[in-house]
């Protein structure tokens, strides 16, 4: 027999399962974040210091938080300045009051043979004033994330106006059936975690553009909120677009509208500029050296990078300095380097390895510490982790067993398969001494939203204490056990 369901009964049920789900709000509220929406940091995973790890007990958080936050505020008085391109890049004012932070501190530790290393840059590219409007319908608008590429030349006075098309990841088959000649193509730039390339590169997609006859290429970077970028478009004329805003015209494209971009740009490339290294050294009863490597340039509030590496540079000197000389088996030079972004990086050193025939180990501190993120459809939510890294060792396995029990030791995750080789500032040095870095290059890296709200004070306090005690560990080591077993 079966038994029949009252009407409303139903219609009630069918309301339940069908209705779309919403949004309620927790009585709870949102217990792990503050008053901005931000994880506090307070919220953040921290592990305990073990007893016999009690000597690491000074290295705190929200001290090397601080810090990180002195370099964003650097970062912050360029913007303020009125510096279209902004930040910590090399041959402006804000690189030039990074180098003298650095040096504030190498002095106020009592470094030894504290002094800037000066080198020539290449043209510097000075935006003056840009424009990226769109049009469509007869009414023009702008879009929040909206930048032009890094390098761009100046435009006519009245700037250049292209018709859009869409053409997706910009691969051979997106451009089947269509002329984009004359136009502007827009594509979708994929940042692939964890590395530092992007499908955009992989595909080989500007060029193609350009190949394929579009005049201007516009890049639409990620698959995830409204990150604003200066991705360069090769040698021709072009935008950058976040997420939500690239979709906004991608939809507008699909519903048949015709979408046009006006693109208008004052520049100038800047001859005669120079920027500088800080060295300082801390000495100890050997001539034998660890070198501590963090590169001062950066993009925009750059608190990922390089920030976070500033801030563990200054975390190491601070704990290592408060040992007494005698007591400390080996110097330990810190270089603050020029950087990479503009500048040569730490290329001096790899030109001439009679100035690093001291050197034992190298250490390279560069984004170090950031928050770890879940994509949620068009949303990256952030976790109260910290996110794992990539990481790279040229050394002994004895080595090995010091940096791995760190790891352990200090809550540091990394990758299960070790690089094959180091970026940055290690990159040229990797393979010539014995060395390591951690690195992570998530999405906000080179945005205008690497901020210091993603990167937890835990974060910096575990990274800076694992890299400490590493440093105690080789100490503990003769030169021969610290070297490759087998050149690599």
């Amino acid at each position: 027999m079966t038994t029949r369901m009252p009407l409303t009964a139903a219609i009630t049920l069918l309301l339940v399962v069908a209705a779309p789900s919403t949004a309620q709000d927790n009585p709870l509220g949102q217990p792990l974040l503050d008053a901005n929406g931000n994880i506090r940091d307070d919220a953040y995973i921290h592990i305990p210091l073990r007893p016999d790890d009690a000597r690491y007990g000074d290295i705190q958080g929200d001290r090397l938080k601080a810090w990180l936050m002195e370099v964003d505020a650097i970062s912050l008085a360029d913007r303020d300045r009125g510096n279209l391109f902004w930040g910590r890049n090399v041959g402006t004012r804000g690189h030039e009051e990074t180098q003298a932070w650095v040096e504030r501190y190498f002095r106020q530790y009592g470094l030894e043979d504290v002094h800037h290393e000066e080198f020539e840059l290449a043209q510097v590219w000075s935006p003056t004033s840009w424009s990226v409007r769109f049009a469509s319908g007869g009414r023009a608008f702008e879009l929040e994330s909206a930048r032009p590429p890094e390098d761009m030349a100046s435009t006519p006075p009245g700037g250049l106006e292209y018709e859009l098309v869409w053409v997706g990841g910009g691969s051979e088959a997106d451009y089947l059936g269509r002329d984009v000649t004359g136009k502007a193509v827009l594509i979708q730039d994929v940042p692939l975690p964890g590395t530092l390339r992007h499908t955009i590169q992989l595909e080989g997609s500007v060029q193609r553009a350009y190949d394929k006859g579009a005049a201007a290429v516009g890049i639409v970077y990620g698959i995830s909120d409204n990150f604003a970028v200066w991705q360069r478009t090769g040698a021709g004329p072009g935008f950058n677009l976040g997420y939500e805003d690239g979709m906004r015209l991608r939809d507008m494209l699909g519903e048949g509208q015709r979408v046009t971009v006006r693109l208008q740009m004052e520049s100038e490339q800047l001859a005669g500029r120079t920027a500088a290294s800080v060295w300082g050294t801390l000495p100890g009863r050997s001539e034998e050296e660890i070198l501590v490597i963090a590169h001062m340039d950066g993009f925009f509030q750059a608190a990922l990078d390089n920030g976070s590496g500033l801030a563990v540079m200054i975390g190491l000197l601070d704990h290592f300095s408060s040992v007494p000389e005698e007591e400390r088996p080996r110097t330990i030079r810190f270089l603050g380097s020029v950087g990479h972004h503009g500048g040569p990086g730490t290329r001096q050193l790899s030109d001439d390895p009679a100035r690093v025939a001291n050197t034992v180990f190298a250490i390279n501190l560069e984004h170090v510490a950031v928050a770890r993120t879940k994509y949620w459809g068009p949303r990256l939510r952030l976790m109260n982790a910290v996110s794992p890294m990539r990481w790279w060792l040229n050394a002994n396995p004895a080595v090995l067993d010091v940096v791995l029990d760190a790891f352990n030791r200090f809550n540091v995750g990394v990758t299960g398969d070790m690089e094959t080789g180091a970026s940055g500032e290690m990159s040229r040095l990797a393979q010539m001494i014995p060395s390591m870095q951690v690195i992570t290059s998530p999405e906000v890296k080179h945005t205008e939203q690497d901020t210091p709200e993603w990167i937890p004070a835990v974060g910096l306090e575990q990274i800076t204490r694992a890299y400490a005690k590493i440093i105690d560990g080789i100490n503990e080591l003769e030169r021969q056990q610290i070297r490759p077993l087998v050149s690599p």
